[in-house]
């Protein structure tokens, strides 16, 4: 299995599963059989209705998101988000059922949103000495860490801390992200490059000094200061890794 089927197959796996659990039944359609299976003009009206639904979802879980961002936890109502969207508020519970498993969706749509913007990206690349620059370089880029709002992330963390699903989607994206770099480390020293340890403890390491690199940004400090932490947490990374820069 190459590292970007791994990735994908972690952050999709777990996905499904909680999609699995809690979904309203208007998200699920059930095509009318003819004598030897489904019509195929209806298969094709269930499927078009399935995107649909998908993408109005998306559309609420993006508003939700912004109402949090502005208004905090507390003040993130059904009925702000569904101010902002335009709709009734009864057309969220429609789709959600409830507050609560609209967050845990959210943590979904995140996570979602993280695979696309870079997860993707960084695991197609090929070469995998190339693909770990890459990855440091992302890693301890202030841009990086600002996809996400800081008071958003927080807020679903603390929803985790009593929530098994929310947890579980924070324990999927830490696991995502440390498969990658631990397969990339792996590959690098199968392809004869001077790696200086063990692939997971290195990863682990590694993971730890872009979670710290992460918490310390956070809350307002200037761009330059983030920039040079960023720069001199990398060259760590490198060092510990046993690897040269980069050639210019």
């Amino acid at each position: 299995m190459n590292v970007q089927t791994r990735f994908l197959g972690i952050v999709t796996l777990a996905a499904a599963r909680r999609r699995g659990a809690g979904r309203p039944p208007c998200t699920r359609v059930t095509p009318a059989r003819g004598p030897s299976g489904p019509a195929p003009a209806r298969r094709s009206c269930a499927v078009r209705r399935d995107e649909r639904v998908r993408l109005r979802r998306r559309e609420m879980l993006a508003a939700y998101y912004q109402v949090l961002k502005d208004e905090g936890l507390q003040g993130a109502s059904i009925a702000k988000i569904a101010r902002r969207l335009g709709v009734p508020p009864s057309l969220l519970i429609h789709y959600f059922g409830s507050k609560e498993q609209m967050t845990i969706e959210l943590v979904d749509y995140l996570l979602d949103e993280f695979r696309r913007g870079y997860g993707d990206r960084l695991a197609a690349i090929p070469d995998p000495l190339e693909r770990l620059h890459a990855i440091l370089d992302t890693f301890f880029d202030p841009e990086y860490h600002q996809l996400l709002d800081d008071s958003v992330f927080y807020a679903c963390f603390y929803i985790s801390l009593r929530h098994p699903d929310v947890r579980r989607s924070y324990a999927t994206l830490y696991e995502a992200t440390l498969a990658l770099v631990e397969d990339t480390i792996a590959e690098c020293a199968a392809a004869g490059h001077p790696v200086a340890g063990d692939p997971h403890e290195l990863a682990v390491t590694v993971k730890a000094l872009e979670e710290g690199y992460a918490f310390l940004i956070g809350g307002g400090a200037d761009e330059e200061a983030k920039a040079e932490l960023g720069e001199v947490l990398r060259r760590q990374a490198l060092r510990l890794l046993g690897l040269p820069p980069r050639a210019a």
